[in-house]
Protein backbone atom coordinates (compact mmCIF):
# COMPACT_ATOMS: atom_id res chain seq x y z
CA UNK A 1 0.00 0.00 0.00
CA UNK A 2 1.57 3.22 -1.39
CA UNK A 3 1.46 5.82 1.65
CA UNK A 4 2.08 9.69 1.28
CA UNK A 5 6.02 9.05 2.33
CA UNK A 6 6.30 6.98 -1.17
CA UNK A 7 6.19 10.17 -3.34
CA UNK A 8 9.84 12.14 -3.55
CA UNK A 9 7.92 15.17 -4.51
CA UNK A 10 5.23 15.77 -1.95
CA UNK A 11 6.51 13.47 1.03
CA UNK A 12 8.43 15.21 3.85
CA UNK A 13 11.57 16.22 3.54
CA UNK A 14 13.95 14.28 5.36
CA UNK A 15 16.95 16.22 7.72
CA UNK A 16 20.01 16.82 6.19
CA UNK A 17 21.98 13.97 7.99
CA UNK A 18 18.94 11.36 8.41
CA UNK A 19 20.08 7.95 7.09
CA UNK A 20 18.45 7.54 3.62
CA UNK A 21 15.00 4.70 3.88
CA UNK A 22 15.47 1.73 2.57
CA UNK A 23 12.21 3.18 -0.03
CA UNK A 24 14.56 6.25 -0.52
CA UNK A 25 17.29 3.49 -1.49
CA UNK A 26 15.20 1.61 -4.17
CA UNK A 27 14.03 5.11 -5.97
CA UNK A 28 17.04 6.58 -6.35
CA UNK A 29 17.94 2.99 -7.68
CA UNK A 30 15.22 2.71 -10.37
CA UNK A 31 16.22 6.54 -11.18
CA UNK A 32 19.70 5.62 -11.67
CA UNK A 33 18.70 2.61 -14.16
CA UNK A 34 16.74 4.91 -15.84
CA UNK A 35 19.51 7.59 -15.98
CA UNK A 36 21.95 4.95 -17.42
CA UNK A 37 20.04 3.63 -19.98
CA UNK A 38 18.83 6.74 -20.98
CA UNK A 39 22.97 7.74 -21.50
CA UNK A 40 23.23 4.12 -23.61
CA UNK A 41 20.30 5.32 -25.94
CA UNK A 42 18.02 3.09 -24.50
CA UNK A 43 15.38 6.10 -22.90
CA UNK A 44 12.13 3.28 -21.51
CA UNK A 45 9.06 4.01 -23.52
CA UNK A 46 7.12 4.32 -20.50
CA UNK A 47 7.88 5.91 -17.12
CA UNK A 48 6.41 8.39 -14.28
CA UNK A 49 5.74 12.17 -14.78
CA UNK A 50 7.86 12.63 -11.74
CA UNK A 51 10.34 10.36 -13.30
CA UNK A 52 10.52 11.76 -16.97
CA UNK A 53 10.73 15.72 -15.22
CA UNK A 54 13.56 14.58 -13.08
CA UNK A 55 15.39 12.70 -16.24
CA UNK A 56 14.77 16.07 -18.23
CA UNK A 57 16.60 18.25 -15.47
CA UNK A 58 19.59 15.57 -15.16
CA UNK A 59 20.25 15.50 -19.18
CA UNK A 60 20.00 19.61 -19.15
CA UNK A 61 22.28 19.17 -16.01
CA UNK A 62 24.89 17.11 -17.75
CA UNK A 63 24.55 19.20 -21.39
CA UNK A 64 25.35 22.07 -19.38
CA UNK A 65 28.59 20.55 -17.76
CA UNK A 66 29.52 19.82 -21.11
CA UNK A 67 29.72 16.28 -20.66
CA UNK A 68 27.04 15.21 -23.04
CA UNK A 69 29.57 14.44 -26.49
CA UNK A 70 28.61 13.44 -30.18
CA UNK A 71 29.68 9.39 -30.70
CA UNK A 72 32.77 9.46 -32.72
CA UNK A 73 31.47 8.34 -35.82
CA UNK A 74 29.11 10.96 -35.74
CA UNK A 75 31.69 13.72 -35.15
CA UNK A 76 33.73 12.12 -38.06
CA UNK A 77 31.04 12.50 -40.62
CA UNK A 78 30.05 15.83 -39.39
CA UNK A 79 33.76 17.50 -39.97
CA UNK A 80 34.44 15.18 -43.00
CA UNK A 81 31.21 16.49 -44.54
CA UNK A 82 32.77 20.29 -43.35
CA UNK A 83 35.84 19.77 -44.60
CA UNK A 84 34.57 18.18 -48.12
CA UNK A 85 31.87 21.35 -48.50
CA UNK A 86 35.25 23.84 -47.62
CA UNK A 87 37.00 22.56 -50.42
CA UNK A 88 34.17 22.49 -52.81
CA UNK A 89 33.55 18.92 -52.89
CA UNK A 90 29.56 17.43 -52.93
CA UNK A 91 29.10 16.22 -49.21
CA UNK A 92 26.07 14.44 -47.26
CA UNK A 93 25.74 17.69 -45.19
CA UNK A 94 22.41 18.44 -47.37
CA UNK A 95 20.24 15.46 -45.48
CA UNK A 96 21.80 17.00 -42.03
CA UNK A 97 20.43 20.78 -42.79
CA UNK A 98 23.88 22.38 -43.78
CA UNK A 99 23.66 24.26 -46.70
CA UNK A 100 26.40 23.54 -49.27
CA UNK A 101 27.89 26.76 -50.26
CA UNK A 102 28.10 26.82 -54.56
CA UNK A 103 30.62 27.58 -56.72
CA UNK A 104 28.83 30.66 -58.58
CA UNK A 105 28.66 32.00 -55.56
CA UNK A 106 31.98 31.55 -54.01
CA UNK A 107 32.79 33.91 -57.54
CA UNK A 108 30.50 36.43 -57.51
CA UNK A 109 29.64 36.98 -53.77
CA UNK A 110 32.96 38.95 -52.95
CA UNK A 111 32.75 41.17 -56.27
CA UNK A 112 29.11 42.18 -55.36
CA UNK A 113 30.19 43.29 -52.10
CA UNK A 114 32.65 45.47 -53.14
CA UNK A 115 31.06 47.04 -56.04
CA UNK A 116 28.41 48.01 -53.57
CA UNK A 117 30.73 49.55 -51.00
CA UNK A 118 32.72 51.07 -53.86
CA UNK A 119 28.92 52.71 -55.05
CA UNK A 120 28.47 53.85 -51.36
CA UNK A 121 31.54 55.36 -51.25
CA UNK A 122 31.49 57.57 -54.80
CA UNK A 123 28.00 58.57 -53.75
CA UNK A 124 29.29 59.71 -50.53
CA UNK A 125 31.96 61.39 -52.02
CA UNK A 126 29.41 63.56 -54.49
CA UNK A 127 27.36 64.65 -51.99
CA UNK A 128 30.19 66.10 -50.04
CA UNK A 129 31.32 67.92 -53.84
CA UNK A 130 27.73 69.11 -55.11
CA UNK A 131 26.45 70.34 -52.16
CA UNK A 132 25.64 73.79 -51.59
CA UNK A 133 27.82 75.74 -49.44
CA UNK A 134 25.87 76.76 -45.96
CA UNK A 135 25.85 80.98 -46.19
CA UNK A 136 26.04 82.04 -42.46
CA UNK A 137 23.37 84.61 -41.54
CA UNK A 138 24.32 87.88 -41.51
CA UNK A 139 21.60 89.82 -40.71
CA UNK A 140 21.47 91.23 -37.15
CA UNK A 141 19.36 89.10 -34.67
CA UNK A 142 16.66 90.54 -33.80
CA UNK A 143 15.59 91.16 -30.26
CA UNK A 144 12.36 90.29 -28.16
CA UNK A 145 10.16 92.76 -27.47
CA UNK A 146 10.58 93.48 -23.69
CA UNK A 147 8.36 91.72 -21.04
CA UNK A 148 6.53 93.56 -18.52
CA UNK A 149 7.38 93.78 -14.95
CA UNK A 150 4.25 91.86 -13.72
CA UNK A 151 4.49 88.92 -16.13
CA UNK A 152 7.81 88.47 -14.56
CA UNK A 153 9.12 85.85 -11.83
CA UNK A 154 9.95 88.83 -9.14
CA UNK A 155 10.01 88.84 -5.62
CA UNK A 156 7.36 89.93 -3.60
CA UNK A 157 9.29 92.49 -0.85
CA UNK A 158 8.28 95.37 -2.95
CA UNK A 159 4.68 94.49 -2.88
CA UNK A 160 4.45 93.50 0.72
CA UNK A 161 6.65 95.59 2.35
CA UNK A 162 8.35 94.91 6.00
CA UNK A 163 5.99 93.16 8.49
CA UNK A 164 5.90 94.76 11.89
CA UNK A 165 5.72 92.69 14.43
CA UNK A 166 1.98 93.64 15.59
CA UNK A 167 0.95 92.11 11.90
CA UNK A 168 3.13 88.70 11.98
CA UNK A 169 0.17 86.71 12.21
CA UNK A 170 -1.14 87.90 9.40
CA UNK A 171 0.08 85.57 6.87
CA UNK A 172 -2.85 84.84 5.02
CA UNK A 173 -3.58 88.40 4.14
CA UNK A 174 0.35 88.54 2.62
CA UNK A 175 -0.63 85.30 0.58
CA UNK A 176 -3.68 86.82 -0.71
CA UNK A 177 -2.15 90.14 -1.72
CA UNK A 178 0.66 88.10 -3.27
CA UNK A 179 -1.59 85.95 -5.45
CA UNK A 180 -3.96 88.36 -6.11
CA UNK A 181 -0.87 90.19 -7.75
CA UNK A 182 0.45 87.21 -9.90
CA UNK A 183 -2.98 86.83 -10.49
CA UNK A 184 -2.73 89.71 -12.47
CA UNK A 185 -0.28 89.78 -14.71
CA UNK A 186 -1.17 86.09 -15.38
CA UNK A 187 -4.75 87.96 -16.71
CA UNK A 188 -3.13 90.29 -18.42
CA UNK A 189 -0.54 88.24 -20.36
CA UNK A 190 -3.43 85.60 -21.09
CA UNK A 191 -5.78 88.08 -22.81
CA UNK A 192 -2.98 90.10 -24.50
CA UNK A 193 -2.73 86.88 -26.86
CA UNK A 194 -6.00 87.69 -28.19
CA UNK A 195 -5.50 91.34 -29.20
CA UNK A 196 -3.83 92.14 -32.45
CA UNK A 197 -1.03 95.36 -32.31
Amino acid sequence: MATDDDDILTGPVPAPDAEATPTERAQAKTFADIVDKTLAGRTPPAMSAEDRSLLEVATVIRAATGKAELSATKRRSLVEDALRQAVGGAGTAVASGVTPISRARKRWVPWAIAGASTLVAAAAILLLLLRTPHVPNTAPPVAPPPIAENWKSRPADPLIGPISREHAGDAATRIDAIYADRLDGYRERTLARGRTP
